[in-house]
């Protein structure tokens, strides 16, 4: 069986919007790029269509529905997770278990079930021929899931396998920590346990896939040589009998959030590992998708630590002082939320001077304005990598529907290059200001012996 954990992670963060697919130009003003429109559809019951043609014989079929991790709280933080693996591992009532996976394999295809931070998504992906067979199997695994408590079960171990793993990983549990505080364990913050796993009912589980496997909920994306007519009738008549339900949004509180940043900041959480070297994060809240600042704070993020080995970061703590081994940041704004984090990893006995450093770089961003030449090279550089965005026909379909989901004017992508070009230093040092303002969250996994040294920036708090 090739089944995958997730194919085509760009349709990820897909649910909503968007006439047939041509090449990709610029535009006349070079700022300004011309993208092919898609092709789309409303079912009855508020199920959107969307269609890009692609040149080989085959067919893919993403049902993406919005509901993951950022919907979860504290309580049922995992259970996203949980309902993917399940649907993956007990598949439907007309395919059940290991029916679902020998289908696929008879057809030569592949399947995957899985969930991210704002959708859980079926994809499925096949030869043109089988088309009739995938959109079945596809309709049949979203509107009625085999949720038995065998497979249950089994999804609930292997999530837990996948939590006990991260514990193995230093990176992945410094930024899931850094989350944790940032965000009071809800949403981006919610951390699944093995206890919470093993609790969680199948009648908590089914509720889950009813509440959120919903008509109105649901985005149906497809790329095939078959054309848009064919692959509408399809949709029809296989998804028209799910119910049409309600759209499902998660709810995030900012300012909340900011406070909570703000009462923990002049204090740095250490989680004692004993390894040889240490994995310094800092990060904050970062705005929503739609905030007007948020090209201020791409190009702030690229100069800073996400321009490989020409960023800031890069440059004062790897390259001239030689003091880590990885060091980036990262500015994620999503929907009703974001994220902003910069890490690093470096010997333990180094870890105090290193979070100095990122705690130092981070807050010049906002202190004075960046050099013409930082922000020549960052405009540029964005600019020169944007197109390869849009570079497959799924990319193409992903980016129009992630237009859609965060309710983004139709033109975003198509006017992104002209208004990042227009940003100015003065902008980006504002911007960074009011994302630095309530504070950092300053977090160190690293050998006990680290927390001597870490005293200097303020009181030290051990997590588990």
């Amino acid at each position: 069986m090739r089944t995958k954990r997730f194919m085509l992670a760009a349709v990820c963060a897909l649910l909503f919007f968007c006439d047939s697919a041509g090449p990709l130009t610029a535009g006349p003003d070079s700022g300004r790029l011309d993208l092919p429109p898609v092709s789309n559809a409303v079912l009855a019951n508020g199920i959107r269509l969307f269609y890009v043609p692609d040149d080989l014989p085959q067919i893919t079929i993403i049902v993406t529905v919005g509901y993951g991790r950022l919907y979860e709280k504290r309580e049922t933080a995992g259970l996203s997770d949980l309902l993917a693996s399940t649907m993956s591992l007990g598949g439907s009532t007309g395919y059940p278990g290991a029916t679902l996976h020998e289908a696929i394999d008879s057809m030569g295809g592949r399947l995957s079930v899985s969930a991210s931070w704002e959708s859980v998504t079926i994809s499925i992906r096949v030869l043109e021929r089988f088309r009739e067979e995938a959109f079945a199997i596809a309709a049949d695994i979203a509107a009625r899931p085999n949720i038995e408590q065998v497979y249950l079960d089994n999804a609930s171990g292997l999530v837990i396998d996948s939590i006990k793993r991260k514990y193995d990983n230093p990176f992945e549990l410094a930024f899931e920590k850094a989350r944790e505080i940032i965000f009071e364990g809800q949403g981006y913050g919610a951390v699944p346990t093995e206890e919470k796993i093993r609790s969680y009912s199948r009648a908590l589980v089914q509720d889950a896939w009813k509440t959120h496997f919903a008509g109105r909920n649901m985005m149906i994306g497809v790329s095939s040589s078959i054309d848009f007519s064919e692959a509408e009738r399809l949709c029809r008549k296989h998804f028209s009998g799910i119910h049409p339900g309600a759209p499902v949004r998660y709810e995030t509180d900012n300012g909340k959030i900011r406070e909570q940043v703000n009462r923990v900041r002049g204090k740095v959480f250490l989680y004692r590992k004993d390894i040889p070297q240490s994995t310094v994060v800092v990060g904050t809240v970062a705005p929503d998708i739609r905030n007007p600042g948020v090209l201020s704070l791409d190009l702030m993020n690229y100069i800073l630590g996400g321009g490989s080995f020409s960023s800031r970061l890069m440059e004062d703590i790897r390259v001239k002082r030689g003091m880590a081994y990885a060091v980036q940041s990262v500015c994620r704004p999503r929907y009703r939320t974001g994220v902003f984090l910069a890490y690093a990893q470096t010997e333990n006995r180094q870890a105090g001077e290193v979070l100095g450093l990122l705690v130092g770089n981070i807050e010049r961003m906002a202190q004075e304005p960046v050099a013409g030449r930082e922000l020549t090279w960052a405009q540029g550089a964005i600019s020169n990598a944007f197109v390869f965005r849009f570079d497959t026909p799924m990319e193409i379909l992903s980016n129009y529907l992630e237009i859609a989901y965060n309710e983004l004017p139709e033109d975003y992508y198509k006017t992104y290059l002209g208004r990042l070009n227009r940003v100015s230093a003065g902008e980006i040092a504002s911007e960074s200001a009011q994302l630095l303002k309530p504070g950092l969250v300053m977090l160190v996994v690293g050998h006990p012996s680290v927390e001597a040294d870490l005293k200097r920036f303020g009181e030290v708090v051990i997590i588990e």
